[in-house]
């Protein structure tokens, strides 16, 4: 399934498969160029990110927070799971709050 975010710029959801731990993985592509990877679960009532990786040629072009402001804009409850402690800064900037030193909370106010 292909969620478009902006004019250029889309998440592309690939099949979940057990051999992948089960998870729900998506391509973030920029114009057709894949840019970079999210490693997800979808739930009835949640939403978490367990990972979220811009390639290094891409960072810094405001395309992590695209995502997640398309996720925020679609979803009401978001958790950021297993978040590394350069990351924190990241999800600060972009709402969420600390719940335990590795998983930050956003819910639709």
């Amino acid at each position: 399934m292909i969620q478009t975010i902006g004019p250029d710029l889309a998440l592309i959801q690939q099949p979940r498969s057990p051999g992948l731990g089960d998870y729900d993985w998506f391509d973030i592509e920029q114009a057709g160029t894949q840019v970079g990877k999210s490693r997800c679960r979808i739930e009835t009532t949640q939403f978490t990110v367990f990972s979220i990786m811009i390639y290094p040629e891409f960072e810094g072009q405001g395309i992590a927070r695209a995502v997640i402001d398309h996720l925020k804009r679609n979803h009401a409850f978001i958790i950021a799971d297993r978040v590394r402690f350069t990351a924190r800064a990241f999800w600060l900037k972009v709402d969420f709050q600390p719940e335990t030193i590795d998983r930050y909370v956003w819910r639709r106010g």
